[in-house]
């Protein structure tokens, strides 16, 4: 049988057994084009520097299967930039699964998820999917659950990584990624309260073959004092050691608060730190730099991913105050969200060294828009720019006379191919 078959004699062979057992099966899928013109985004353009625009995509299709002590998933994805492959293609690369789980019911309170699966955690801070990005983000690993009473959840999960089959040694330095985690998660809802505690053991290691483990273990709180108001705030702290042996000691915290006005009007502003090590490091080479490792960090510091995306870690941290303005009606919907950017710790002035640049890296205005087609589509649309400081210009090169802005259009279709329900 060909390999290009298997996965359709798959899907119906659950389907089959779905409708025979009268258990639950979904067969979903979703296409996602999205055309970005680019510059300056994440990092201040040159002046030589051309704009760039191209279009990517995600395909997936979505199996769902429920019955009695089994709940199973699997996401196959395919993602590529327009033209990057011949017409006449024979193969690729770009295909891949995204998902392929399955949880086990062992009590009637205690579950077992194990295989490849996306992680999400309270705001998505430390582990979030990344469902910005094309590709998303997903872990291989397990993962106990365990639902008490008066709204307590907890989770326990561990990962062992290797490259693949071997007869000898455990090493493993693949790139951005880690060797071992364990990492545990309580959750607490009690009426318009809820907080949650996370701890994470996480274990590199490098090409000598040495393991330095890091430790991550704070929380998260929200408070609604009603459906009009409410409030938020995580703080979390790092020790341990990074992969070269250095010592770590940063933190992170985060205060916010929102009101809804109207109906279809809800309005946010907050405060975000996270820690970094001052570029005349007078801390015995200690770094005190916060990485905010799995999270979704599309999601916190600007739409331009100038920070934490891919870049900004182990450096002079940063220092957020942002606010969000949200309008929703029918089908439209719309939004603006300024933020105001420093440096948490020192930056050299590189034309004076004995003195430090002003903190004041710059203003980000992000704008953004969206409009529901039907029940399975949605347009969304964004623009942002960047008003960059001199701070800014010595942090992430470029120039800050450059127009630095980015625009976005993107279509998303998800429709419910197939789906059966208990009876």
């Amino acid at each position: 049988m060909k390999t290009i078959y298997k996965p359709f004699f798959f899907l119906l062979f659950f389907s089959s057994f779905a409708i025979v057992s009268k258990a639950q099966f979904t067969l979903s899928g979703e296409l996602r084009p999205r055309a970005e013109y680019r510059h300056g985004f994440q990092g201040l353009s040159a002046p030589d520097d051309d704009p760039a625009f191209f279009i990517s995509q995600r395909s997936r299709l979505n199996v769902n299967f429920t019955e009695s002590a089994l709940r199973f998933g699997l996401s196959l994805q395919d993602i590529r930039v327009w033209g990057e492959v011949p017409q006449l293609n024979r193969s690729d690369f770009n295909s891949s699964i995204h998902e392929a789980w399955a949880e086990l019911t062992l009590g009637e309170k205690t579950h077992l998820k194990l295989g490849r699966q996306e992680l999400i955690y309270d705001d998505s801070r430390i582990f979030g999917n990344v469902d910005w990005a094309q590709q998303g983000r997903s872990h291989d690993l397990a993962v106990l659950k365990f639902s008490g009473e008066s709204g307590l959840q907890f989770h326990a999960g561990f990962a062992f990584n290797q490259p693949g089959e071997r007869n000898v040694g455990t090493s493993y330095t693949l790139a951005n990624s880690y060797k071992t985690i364990q990492y545990a998660w309580l959750n607490r809802k009690a009426d318009n309260f809820q907080f949650s505690l996370l701890f994470l053991n996480n274990g590199l290691e490098n090409n000598d073959g040495d393991n330095f483990f890091s430790q991550t273990f704070g929380g998260r709180t929200t408070f609604q004092a009603s459906g009009s108001f409410g409030l938020e705030g995580s703080a979390y702290f790092q020790t341990g050691k990074l992969v070269a042996g250095r010592e770590l000691g940063a933190w992170y915290l985060m205060l916010a608060a929102w009101l809804k006005p109207a109906d279809n009007l809800r309005m946010d502003a907050g405060l975000e730190i996270l820690s970094g090590t001052p570029q005349r490091d007078g801390t015995d080479g200690k770094s005190k730099s916060f990485t905010p490792l799995y999270g979704t960090n599309h999601k916190f510091n600007g739409n331009m991913d100038y920070f934490y995306v891919g870049n900004h870690i182990n450096n002079v941290g940063l220092v957020d105050l942002f606010a969000t303005l949200d309008y929703s009606k029918d089908r439209f919907s719309a939004g603006l969200m300024p933020h105001i950017f420093f440096s948490q710790a020192g930056l050299v002035n590189p034309d004076d060294t004995d003195n430090d640049m002003p903190r004041f890296l710059g203003v980000e205005l992000d704008l953004y828009a969206g409009y529901r087609l039907n029940e399975f589509s949605v347009l969304r649309f964004g623009y942002s720019r960047m008003f960059a400081s001199e701070s800014m210009e010595v942090l992430k090169g470029g120039s800050r006379s450059e127009p630095n802005h980015w625009a976005w259009a993107m279509i998303i279709i998800r429709p419910v191919i197939f789906k059966t329900t208990n009876n």
